[in-house]
């Protein structure tokens, strides 16, 4: 289907700009702060094995903050370009920004449950928990959540082919480039999600705190504080905007700072290095070592990351036989 492309450089395009370069900040300072997460956690084979399922949440932030970037760029050289009019809701799927904003809002949703119910295992099912979650059953969990965010966009392109007679203006948000079927589902994923795993974090808080008398669980208080922070930025800078976005112009009006909810969402997926940096030392003193070039583990009396030989780590001893007597 064909659709007009017609356009003008009046005041509502002029607000459009405006969101664009705020997209563009926020966007790129959100993709850096992941970026230093993910590399922080590749940097040792203890860090992948202890955060990997953060690891896993900051890289899915990332994609969604570089769609906030991608969105920005390419919507601004539109409108420059006097293209920014209507098209077809299958080719919005010809920008790449729906493909980020799909997996950047579920894979992050998805990992969020998964982090909320390691901690109550933890919490109310210690044994269970030191027996069964092991580095391989993270992996598998990591697993599921990225193939989980990878058939849910097959199917959001799939909607997309079948509302393709829809014209929808350049924005491409991911209610108009699928439907509002399965926006209406995507809204519920990235909605939803954060605030379960804020409900079972809570719970694993109170229960924690009610054992603490415990070293471990003292221990597992910290880390149960960690996940809450994170599901709790999660739900007020990604949920509750997106609630209000998912609603306007069908249920209510929609506000004059709809656009700028978005930031929100990009603010929320800047966050994780900033719960990690202040509330897990040891992730603190390895980001502090990896920006520094190893210049400041004298100061946190860091272990050298080193890579050796099996057969150099085994202790060669020979057998000392007893004297012979003639």
């Amino acid at each position: 289907m064909q659709c007009n492309a017609t356009s003008s450089i009046d005041a509502m395009l002029a607000n459009i700009l405006d969101i664009n370069k705020l997209y563009v900040w926020f966007g790129s300072f959100a993709v850096t702060t992941n970026i230093l997460c993910v590399l922080v956690v590749l940097s040792t084979k203890q860090m992948r094995e202890k955060y990997g399922v953060f690891g896993l949440l900051s890289f899915g932030d990332m994609l969604n903050a570089l769609g906030m970037v991608i969105a920005g760029v390419a919507r601004t050289q539109l409108i420059y370009a006097n293209s920014y009019g209507l098209l077809s809701t299958f080719a919005c799927f010809g920008h790449p920004w729906p493909y980020f904003f799909i997996i950047g809002g579920q894979l992050p949703a998805c990992v969020l449950i998964v982090m909320a119910g390691e901690r109550v295992i933890a919490v109310f099912k210690p044994i269970t928990y030191r027996t069964y979650v092991t580095p391989r059953t993270r992996l598998i969990a990591n697993i599921i959540c990225v193939v989980v965010s990878i058939l849910s966009l097959f199917i959001g392109i799939f909607f997309s082919f079948l509302n393709r007679e829809i014209c929808i203006n350049h924005a491409c948000t991911t209610i108009n480039s699928t439907g509002r079927l399965y926006g209406t589902f995507n809204y519920i994923l990235i909605v939803l999600l954060p605030f379960v795993a804020l409900l079972l974090n809570i719970i694993a808080y109170v229960g924690a705190k009610s054992r603490s008398v415990s070293t471990n669980m003292k221990r597992e208080l910290k880390k149960v504080l960690v996940s809450l922070v994170i599901a709790a930025l999660a739900v007020i800078l990604g949920a509750l905007p997106n609630i209000i976005l998912w609603g306007s112009g069908v249920y209510w009006k929609i506000p004059s700072f709809g656009g700028y909810l978005y930031i929100g969402f990009c603010c929320n997926s800047a966050i994780d290095l900033f719960a990690f940096f202040f509330l897990k030392e040891d992730f603190r003193n390895r980001f502090l070592s990896l920006i520094s070039y190893g210049y400041l583990n004298r100061y946190f009396n860091l272990p050298k990351v080193t890579v050796t030989n099996a057969r150099r780590n085994m202790v060669q001893s020979e057998a000392v036989r007893p004297p012979v007597h003639s």
